[in-house]
């Protein structure tokens, strides 16, 4: 089974494709199209942190992945490690609407009816599941992969 990695010039930062297949996919080298919902509400997200998840997982150092390729370019790779970690992306979309709220002045238009996002983050953290359970049980319907280290070079292919 392989993971997905898209290649999109973003913000006009352009890590080219020789870099990655040289250096291997890490948080400088990923594409930064892909929100990471650990900084949406960073201090919040590190206060609610639970006790027990491993000191390795820290999402201001993750990189997303997907488990179907979008579209091309991407790059592919194996899945090689444990430190792969998923949440569910519906708790990290309504997240983010607290983040659209501020953009308009906070009028609420974009969170009524939701969950606080002191409650959203609870519920961010206890989706956490290792790729392996996610794979296996399907707990949600919409996974947010986090990978919390480097993918070697040697691993990935580059799909044009």
């Amino acid at each position: 089974m392989y993971l997905y990695h898209m290649v999109i010039n973003n913000n006009g930062e352009n890590i080219s494709p020789q870099r990655v297949l040289k250096e291997g996919l890490n948080h400088n080298t990923a594409t930064k199209w892909y929100s990471n919902t650990g900084n949406f509400f960073a201090e919040l997200t590190e206060r609610l942190r639970p006790t027990n998840v491993p000191k390795w997982v820290d999402l201001k150092l993750a990189f997303r992945a997907d488990l179907e390729a979008y579209e091309k370019p991407y790059y592919r790779f194996p899945i090689f490690s444990d430190k792969i970690l998923v949440f569910n992306l519906d708790i990290s979309s309504d997240l983010f609407a607290y983040v659209e709220d501020s953009y308009d002045g906070g009028k609420g238009r974009f969170v009524e009816g939701l969950p606080t996002k002191e409650d959203l983050m609870k519920h961010y953290w206890g989706s956490m599941v290792t790729l392996d359970v996610f794979l296996k049980r399907k707990p949600f319907n919409n996974p947010e992969l986090y990978i919390f280290e480097q993918v070697p070079a040697r691993l990935i292919d580059y799909i044009e």
